[in-house]
């Protein structure tokens, strides 16, 4: 280990209690904001996990995923059910595909996609295709007594938002019992493998309060939802049929064929292993148990008569054709003697795995849980197998990260957006390929200009990226000259914030390594890519100046300041890696650029107050650009550069002048009047919500963004929680912690449960990459280097 530092404990909370005094020495900055004082400073306050509740209406909308990473997508809902259900290979835009009116402009009536922000303006909420629940029976002093785990049944329900294990309580006043649910799939940093498990975890305390025994029972039901979309209503029916072994109760739930001339009644089947539905993406299996050994099983029940599900008839198996509901439901009995506690663990496991993605271009396929299981039933017994591990593991990383000094809304901030990789934005494909849209089935490739940004996945599963960038960056997508195209199989050019983030990206996934053997695998290939850099810049004067394809969808001209620094801050990540494998002749190449490059940025292209895009010679400002505006993005090399430990690349002052500007022009603490008179932009914040938009026009030019500006002029015109989180993870670096602390809380505040879902932050679609760019912020605040 080369350079290890963690700023934590007492240390943290002193540094945080005297950058919070010095808050009320900021003067005008804040004033000019109209930012409550008061409010500001308690931004560094420790407080408590965040809590929504029932009688406050902020659960209609929460969806947590608590899937594996890369298994599928299913939501926790606020009251304890779970939701969405995106676990059978779909792969539609959006977790909910829909069209809403947005709004007029020029008298057009405008709707928004899906992949707009539909589900900013017009949030999700309960998408059920299949029916699931759990009822709890009690008994007491003669009493009986049945509560649904819905919102309806209690007199109020508490949902702490300790992501990745949803902790919600269930409140009655007149019983004599606390209960509480604890929801999660487990989550481990470092392990891939076990964060990955197509499977959620319903784990529930009953504590008796009263002065007398409590006879509970837990019943937890899942309906049968195999072959969803595919399954014929002539010829298929589904299956359940109970299992038990080593102590665990499950329902296993599947499709079978009938035979040709056969009927349910006769029960004559083929089994679908050998039908043509094998190969369906929605084939596969289903399974519901229950971990403790006082438990039954049922094959069919009828959620909603609780009273008479306790008294279900239990049978081996039952068939039942698709258009008739087939429920399975597991039940735990628990005893519970006055001021003792007793838990109940239930497992909701799923197995489909045909995944497939682009056949045409992509060769690989299938999921990767396929090479250990063969069914939801084994899911369920892996887990029932290794319990004690996969659960205290995962309760202690989530107790360690709440027991940070930090406060609270910010750690739950800047980890819960890493819930992307357990949504189908993500996939690892059977072959053990990692590979991911930019959202929710919207943008495919992996594309290397929106996940350069997200800084979570590298530090908390750095296997993941490591093989992004070994198998699919520097050999898939990477061309003989060095470019690396932006979207792999998907695309055909590179784009240049892409490729230079994906070289220090390299230099990232070398540092969080134990050893250096990724580096010198690699480093033919890393070569390249930085060559193609260096060679970008036309007139050899360090800045790079190639019309290219970047992040904002457009090819601009001329010498643009974000990526230029960008380019910079990647050949001084080059530098470094050339001098830790001995290639010194190459390590002195990207020194002269950097230092050429860095001299002549400040020089030429620092206008006083930030960094400015200036036009090309002699194109001049014929194309869309930044050039004079302020655009939140100029300094993203020196943010980088921070990252992973490099130092200055820029002018400290200069840099410093540039998140000043930023804060000055583009931060609103409402964004309304802005919006309504900048139109075009998707609302991604609207009237209300603060944010900081990406590019505004302090010199108050007339055509400042170009005379042919096109449809990407919208982009400029928003607010995007990832390029925002960049922003405040470099305010925080450069000591204006107050200025990054309010951008954050912006973003924390705008998702709010009374809201929208506090879990999805959206930008191109749901679950955007983009927004694991807040884990650098929690890096930053903890004075956070490694070099493995």
């Amino acid at each position: 280990m080369r350079k290890s530092t963690i700023l934590l404990g007492t240390y943290l909370f002193c540094l945080l209690c005297t950058v919070e005094a010095n808050t009320q020495n900021k003067g005008s900055a804040f004033d000019n904001k109209n930012i409550d004082s008061q409010w500001v400073k308690s931004l560094y306050r420790r407080g408590s996990p965040t809590t929504y509740y029932k009688s406050k209406n902020e659960l209609q909308y929460i969806g947590m995923p608590i899937g594996g990473i890369m298994a599928g997508g299913v939501y926790l809902g606020g009251d304890g059910r779970l939701w969405l259900w995106d676990i059978f290979n779909e792969n539609q835009a959006g977790i909910e595909p829909k069209m809403i009116p947005w709004g007029t402009i020029e008298e057009n009536d405008v709707y928004i996609r899906s992949i707009d922000g539909a589900c900013y303006v017009e949030p999700a909420r309960n998408i059920c295709p299949l029916q699931q629940g759990f009822i709890l029976k009690l008994e007491y002093n003669g009493i009986i007594i049945y509560k649904t785990l819905e919102e309806k049944d209690w007199d109020e329900i508490a949902f702490e938002a300790t992501y990745p294990i949803g902790t919600i309580h269930y409140i009655d006043k007149s019983l004599p019992v606390e209960f509480i649910l604890q929801a999660y799939s487990p989550f481990i940093p470092l392990d891939e493998d076990n964060s990955a498990l197509p499977a959620t975890i319903m784990s529930f305390t009953l504590t008796n309060k009263g002065n007398t025994d409590v006879k509970a029972s837990l019943l937890g039901y899942l309906e049968n939802k195999t072959g969803i979309r595919s399954a014929d209503h002539a010829s298929c029916l589904r299956l359940n049929r109970m299992v038990e072994s080593n102590g665990m109760v499950s329902v296993v739930e599947s499709l079978d064929v009938l035979k040709k001339g056969n009927n349910v009644q006769n029960v004559q089947i083929l089994n679908v292993n050998d039908s043509v539905f094998r190969t369906k993406p929605d084939f596969g299996t289903m399974c519901i148990s229950a971990l403790n050994a006082s438990s039954m099983a049922y094959c069919d029940i009828e959620p909603d008569n609780p009273a008479g599900v306790f008294r279900t008839f239990q049978q081996a198996r039952k068939l039942k054709p698709i258009q008739e509901p087939l429920i399975g439901a597991v039940q735990t009995d628990l005893n519970v003697a006055p001021d003792e506690t007793a838990t109940a663990d239930f497992v909701i496991s799923w197995y489909f795995p045909n995944l497939t993605l682009f056949p045409e271009k992509i060769k690989d396929s299938g999921r990767y849980y396929q090479n250990k299981f063969s069914s939801a039933l084994e899911v369920a017994q892996y887990i029932q197998n290794n319990f004690d591990y996969l659960s205290s593991t995962s309760e202690l990383w989530m107790q360690t990260w709440q027991e940070s000094t930090l406060p609270h809304w910010f750690l739950e901030r800047t980890l819960l957006t890493v819930n992307t990789l357990a949504t189908t934005n993500c996939h690892r494909f059977s072959s053990g390929r990692f590979w991911a849209w930019e959202g929710v089935g919207a943008c495919a490739g992996t594309c290397t200009h929106v996940w350069q940004y997200a800084q979570a996945v590298g530090r908390l599963f750095p296997a993941l990226e490591r093989d992004c960038r070994e198998r699919t960056d520097l050999h898939i997508a990477m061309q003989e000259d060095g470019g690396i195209i932006f979207r792999a199989e998907l695309e055909n050019r590179p784009a240049i914030d892409g490729q230079a983030g994906t070289v220090l990206r390299c230099y990232r996934e070398h540092q969080m390594s134990a050893n250096d053997e990724f580096l010198k695998r690699n480093w033919s290939q890393i070569k390249k890519a930085i060559r193609f850099i260096i060679k970008q810049d036309k007139n050899g004067d360090g800045m790079e100046d190639t019309p290219m394809e970047n992040t904002l969808d457009a090819i601009w001209d001329g010498e643009i300041a974000w990526i230029v620094g960008l380019c910079i801050s990647a050949v001084r990540a080059g530098q470094a890696m050339a001098e830790e494998v001995g290639d010194m002749d190459f390590a002195a190449i990207c020194s002269d650029y950097v230092q050429k490059g860095s001299k002549n940025m400040d020089r030429y292209l620092f206008d006083g107050e930030y960094y400015v895009h200036r036009p090309d010679k002699d194109k001049g400002r014929t194309k869309l650009g930044s050039y004079n505006t302020c655009h939140i993005d100029q300094v993203l090399g020196q943010a980088w550069a921070h990252q992973l430990g490099l130092g200055y690349i820029q002018n400290k002052q200069n840099v410093l002048s540039v998140l000043q500007s930023l804060w000055k022009y583009n931060y609103m603490p409402d964004v309304g009047p802005y919006i309504e008179s900048h139109r075009g932009g998707r609302p991604y914040a609207l009237s209300g919500d603060g944010g900081l938009i990406m590019n505004t026009n302090p010199r108050n030019e007339i055509k400042p963004y170009g005379e042919d500006a096109g449809w990407q002029l919208g982009y400029f015109h928003e607010c995007m929680t990832g390029f925002e989180y960049q922003v405040a993870a470099h305010m925080i670096a450069e000591g204006m912690t107050a200025e990054g602390l309010v951008l954050i809380r912006s973003i924390h505040d705008r998702y709010h449960a009374a809201k929208r879902n506090p879990f999805n932050e959206i930008e191109c679609s749901d679950h955007y990459a983009r927004a694991m760019a807040s884990y650098g912020a929690f890096i930053t605040a903890c004075g956070y280097e490694y070099h493995g």
